[in-house]
């Protein structure tokens, strides 16, 4: 894992060192589908529900991009994948979307890992386990996307003075996180279900950064000279390296921890009136499917803390004016903050004003409604709305989706129709065989009938014992000893 180091106009060089709709609002989510609303575990129509592994990969933007006539899929497979390349010095094998609109991307990596659900009556209990990866980019100037991308060589931009005012957001972080997953019906009456939930996570920080910029007033003048007549902005890092060597440090594993909190509930509109009911045995439970459902949760309250190997440098202020930029040349974490330090401050230490550095986690509200129209066809509209409240912060895409799917216990198909961050249509496809599914939000990705500017993975594997699978005597605590048995045989099949 590698972090750049960020700190406005020095996106320059490199330091040598989503929501998975189609499965997650679906009837048989499981512990799976807690990653949206932690309350759907006792809602499920599991007594058992084992996720052994899942994972979802994602990248998106609105700048860099692949030509669709040059694009293949298939190359990304290639040992040493041979892109059409372009540019003045024929290195570039992306193009830019050059207009005056912020720029703003998004990637991460999720891996649920061995995890797990019971349901003893109105009670679920769960343990969920896994790591993530996120890296978050907005409202980064066009004029200063441009400037980073072709490293100050863009002569109509040079002697423009540029203020911008708007705050720009980076974040970056990679950690694991374990966790209790707790959800109960509340009330049920009649058909009318209710349902909350929560999931406390225990956060491992393995990596973090961040930059956040309040304004900056500045230009670039021709023959690679910046000058910033005023900039105040703020960076920090915690980075599995020696900054003085930038040699890899894998001691201590984790240099940051946190807490982390789901929280949601759920009304479901039941298809008969609900009984109260007492069984011996959890596979005799019983499972009522509805008519339709309210879910609202907020996901990813928290954040991780990191005190070991941080770094927190602050430019308050300050002004400079930077001769060949763009031919600076540093190995290290420590030469390039030496550098900036000397640059704004004409010393190596003012610049570096903390060892400890806190990244808030991707928090959002999200609202999720599941209609059965007919037998086995469903409609889904899920709504997932950021709530950004930390200069250091994870930034989560807003999104906007309707799915509709089919589906019985064994098999499922979903089509997404999504609008990404309120700017990108797409539309996904998921499909479902027993415990196993594997499925994308974005299918134009795959393909070259547009031009490519991310991606979108994601897949598990699952072991889940369906309610009602055996033949208890209920209220009378008599009952089939083979608990379980015929749906595992029935899994195995």
């Amino acid at each position: 894992m590698a972090f750049v180091l960020i700190i406005m106009l020095l996106v320059i060089k490199p330091l040598r060192a989503q929501e998975m709709l189609g499965i997650v609002n679906s009837s048989y989510a499981g512990i799976t589908g807690s990653v949206i609303n932690p309350a759907v575990t006792v809602t499920s129509p599991f007594y058992v529900d084992i996720n052994l592994i899942a994972g979802d990969f994602f990248a998106e933007n609105n700048y860099l991009y692949l030509a669709k006539d040059e694009y293949r899929f298939k190359r990304f497979f290639s040992k040493n994948p041979d892109f059409p390349t372009h540019g003045t010095d024929n290195n570039l094998i992306a193009y830019d979307y050059y207009n005056t609109k912020d720029k703003k991307a998004f990637a991460g990596n999720r891996f649920l890992g061995p995890s797990v659900a019971v349901t003893v009556g109105r009670h679920s209990f769960g343990i969920v386990t896994g790591t993530r990866t996120q890296m978050s980019v907005k409202n980064v100037p066009y004029e200063m996307a441009k400037f980073a991308y072709e490293k100050f060589e863009y002569p109509p931009q040079y002697n423009k003075n540029y203020v911008d005012n708007q705050k720009i957001y980076n974040a970056e972080m990679s950690w694991a996180e374990v966790g209790f997953n707790y959800s109960f019906v509340f009330k049920q009456e009649s058909n009318d279900y209710w349902a909350a939930g929560i999931t406390v996570k225990d956060l491992l920080g393995y990596a973090g950064g961040y930059t956040y910029i309040d304004n900056v007033d500045y230009l670039v003048q021709f023959q690679d000279t910046v000058i910033i007549n005023n900039i105040n902005a703020e960076t920090g890092y915690s980075l599995p390296l020696d900054y003085q060597t930038n040699e890899f440090m894998n001691k201590p594993l984790f240099r940051g921890n946190g807490l982390g909190v789901d929280i949601g509930v759920i009304y479901q509109k039941k298809k008969q009136e609900i009984q109260e009911e007492k069984v011996d045995k959890l596979c005799a439970q019983n499972y009522i499917p509805y008519k339709y459902k309210i879910g609202v949760s907020i996901l990813d309250i928290g954040h991780i803390r990191f005190k070991q190997n941080a770094e927190k440098l602050v430019l308050a202020n300050a002004s400079a004016q930077w001769n060949n930029i763009s031919r600076t040349d540093y190995t290290t974490v420590r030469e390039l903050t030496n550098l900036i330090g000397e640059q704004f401050y004409g010393d190596t230490i003012t610049l570096i004003q903390g060892n400890e550095i806190t990244i808030a986690l991707p928090t959002a509200l999200s609202v999720q409604a599941d209609v059965n129209l007919y037998k086995n066809w469903f409609l889904n509209g899920t709504l997932v709305v950021p709530l950004h409240f930390s200069k250091s912060g994870l930034m989560r895409p807003a999104l906007l989706a309707v799915t509709p799917r089919y589906e019985t216990a064994h098999f499922g198909v979903s089509l997404p129709i999504s609008l990404f961050d309120w700017t990108s249509p797409r539309i996904g496809l998921t499909a479902r065989y027993r415990g196993f599914f594997v499925g994308t939000e974005k299918l134009s990705g795959y393909f070259h009938y547009k031009n490519f500017t991310g991606l979108d993975f994601y897949f598990g594997i699952k072991i889940s014992l369906f309610k009602g699978t055996c033949h208890g005597n209920r209220n009378k605590g008599k009952g089939n000893s083979n608990c379980g048995i015929e749906e595992y045989k029935m899994f195995r099949k």
